[in-house]
């Protein structure tokens, strides 16, 4: 089995376009850059903030093998799997491992929501016909299927890749803290939602890559009080993207574009446009964190 191990801060790149709607590779190069360079120690692809549900099958299977090529191995680079059932979930995650991506981010089936046994079935099976790491990823408020430290800590006894959790639920606390208690230490939990419980994360299991690379920085040298107070000082624009998804992909492309990374900050279609508002509330979140670089 493959030794990849992630940890730290590992960002979901976002799926630019051009002009004509269609993918801006070129954009996306600077986005892998840009993360890198912001402390990233890691990359993920083609997951719910990358609009993954909403790409044709052609650009999921570039997007996966452009970012194992561009990142060539300087962090690892994981690819999002998300199917309605177990042969397509293993097709799919066997041809991202051939592809070169390092671990696999999946998603439970939503289409019709199994029962525990289903997806234990489900991870295991996919688990099983791989070799490198497996993530769960636990998006119930998104997904609508309701999983549990038990479920997670029967499969990582019984299935060597999966080794990881992404927590989206709200609150994330407890359930940190009875995953990383009941798999016997055997699955790492990585913080998801936008970061919004990371504190809470960081005091259970020791577009913001910068803020969170930070933050854990500070907690892990032993200086709770400064990473607190980063954190807090970013928390009223982080509770305001994570509103909704098309809220916070819209948050991030539209920084990423006015950094100069992305050319456009169109997002894929069918999605919620912000009102008159709203762009004005995120032009002066997006104002503020400028004008603090600058400084």
């Amino acid at each position: 089995m493959a030794a990849t191990r992630l940890t730290g801060c590992i960002p979901i790149l976002c799926t630019p376009l051009d002009d004509e709607g269609q993918l801006d590779l070129a954009s996306f190069d600077r986005q892998i850059e840009w993360v890198i360079a912001e402390g990233a120690s890691g990359v993920a692809t083609l997951a719910l903030a990358s609009e993954g549900y909403k790409l044709p099958d052609q650009w999921k299977w570039q997007l996966a093998q452009h970012t194992a090529e561009t990142v060539n191995g300087r962090v690892p680079v994981v690819a999002s799997v998300s199917a309605s059932g177990v042969a397509p979930a293993v097709d799919d995650a066997l041809r991202m491992e051939a592809i070169g991506v390092d671990a696999l981010m999946v998603l439970p089936p939503s289409f019709v929501k199994p029962d525990q046994a289903a997806l234990f079935d489900y991870y295991a099976r996919i688990g099983r016909a791989v070799s490198i790491p497996v993530i769960i990823q636990d998006a119930p408020q998104l997904t609508g299927v309701a999983m549990s430290p038990a479920l997670w800590a029967r499969l990582a006894a019984d299935t060597l890749t999966i080794q990881y959790v992404k927590a989206e639920g709200m609150p994330q606390g407890a359930t940190i803290s009875e995953t990383i208690r009941q798999s016997g230490g055997k699955l790492a939990v990585f913080c998801g939602w936008g970061g919004l419980g990371m504190l809470d994360a960081m005091e259970r299991a020791p577009n913001f890559t910068r803020l969170f690379a930070e933050v854990q920085r500070l907690w892990e040298a032993g200086d709770e009080a400064a990473a607190a107070a980063i954190f807090q000082a970013e928390l009223p624009f982080v509770v305001w993207a994570m509103q909704s998804l098309d809220f916070s992909v819209t948050t991030a492309k539209e920084e990423l574009r006015r950094r100069g990374v992305f050319s456009t900050a169109k997002l894929l279609a069918p999605h919620a446009e912000l009102d008159e508002i709203a762009r004005g509330q995120l032009a002066r979140f997006i104002d503020a964190r400028l004008a603090q670089k600058a400084r």
